[in-house]
């Protein structure tokens, strides 16, 4: 299900009353947003470069504590801001107001709502709401549809548990990228191998040993074998630095693996999620060059981060609900972020034209 999907066009569908999305340019498999695309890629990594890309979960991404922490970070200044509806910079009354954006009959908190759809825009390309209207075809009620259970065919069409939908049932919500699962599984492959790698360094922070017969005994494999597990438990032992080492036998270290790899690796992980994310580093706590650091501080971390980073996610949020199917035309929702920018600035941002 790939972003431009959304936007190719259907003349309609026999028998049905389902109206597709506008038609965008074909992208053909050059854009890097499609499912044709992704098949291509895997195809020819497979046939001419012998190796798998790998695909990766939700689930499995939210073990990278770089991308955990990002995610938090998002989910705390955006889902917890409400949404409110303007008239170019003049925020409507409180009875204009419409009260899905503060309020849902279907028992899923606003709040939660808004964290649904950052999820689907962090991890894939799109989140999708499906909404109830009353008089004058206005929404009563917005529930967050889960990714897994709607798509959008070649035409345009958008499916919710494989049911065709008018695009006036539902408010699609394209987001800035294609998402972690594709841009980033590379990344999140090294980071879980990573991980395990620097576990079982950790479990034996010992170099590597090898245990050397002396004496001209042939041993069965069971004495073979216990050896080896003994040496290897006494060295995850807290009493590790004392050995006893049977007569006719001699053990010898081999020269230990830096863990360099495992400290630098892991914070060239921070930074790539960073990057990934549109986050200055050192909100991840990954640190960057000294001369850098120099210049950085708390205050300029904090005006990049609001002024690069939130608009980067809520943007497409905010742009898919100021649309004329979703509010009144002239008016458009946004955060309330009035608590966080400077007293002269528009918390609505710059007027734009709907």
């Amino acid at each position: 299900m790939g972003i431009f999907n959304g936007f190719r066009f259907a003349s309609g569908v026999a028998g049905s009353n389902v109206v597709p999305f506008p038609k965008r340019p074909s992208m053909g498999i050059v854009s890097p947003w499609t499912d044709n695309t992704g098949v291509l890629e895997q195809l020819v990594a497979k046939d001419i470069l012998g190796v798998t890309l790998p695909t990766v979960t939700r689930a499995q991404a939210m073990k990278v504590p770089a991308v955990v922490k990002a995610r938090a970070l998002l989910h705390a200044v955006i889902a917890t801001r409400p949404l409110r509806a303007y008239r170019g910079d003049e925020l409507r009354p409180e009875p204009e107001q419409p009260t899905w954006l503060y309020r849902s009959d279907s028992y899923i908190a606003p709040r939660l709502r808004t964290k649904l759809i950052l999820d689907d825009l962090i991890f894939d390309e799109a989140s999708l709401l499906r909404v109830t209207r009353g008089a004058e075809n206005a929404i009563l009620d917005a529930v967050h549809v889960d990714y897994s259970r709607w798509e959008v065919d070649e035409t345009g069409i958008i499916s919710i548990d494989k049911q065709p939908v008018d695009r006036d049932e539902v408010i699609w919500i394209p987001g800035p990228g294609p998402g972690l699962r594709r841009i980033a599984a590379d990344t999140i492959d090294a980071a879980l191998s990573t991980e395990a790698a620097w576990k079982q360094r950790v479990r034996n922070p010992f170099p590597a040993m090898v245990i050397f017969q002396e004496e001209d005994v042939q041993l069965e494999p069971e004495e073979v074998k216990d050896m080896v597990d003994s040496v290897a438990a006494a060295r995850r032992s807290i009493d590790a630095a004392v050995m006893f080492v049977p007569y006719g036998n001699r053990i010898e270290s081999h020269a230990a693996d830096t863990t360099d790899l495992f400290e630098s690796g892991r914070n060239a992980i921070r930074i790539d999620f960073a990057n990934f994310f549109n986050m200055p580093t050192a909100l991840l706590d990954g640190s960057v060059a000294e001369a850098s650091l120099t210049y950085s501080t708390q205050e300029g971390r904090r005006n990049d981060f609001l002024d690069l980073t939130v608009p980067y996610w809520s943007g497409p949020i905010e742009d898919a609900l100021s649309l004329d199917n979703v509010v009144p035309r002239g008016q458009r929702v946004r955060f309330d972020f009035s608590d966080l920018i400077t007293p002269t600035a528009s918390p609505a941002g710059p007027t734009v034209e709907d």
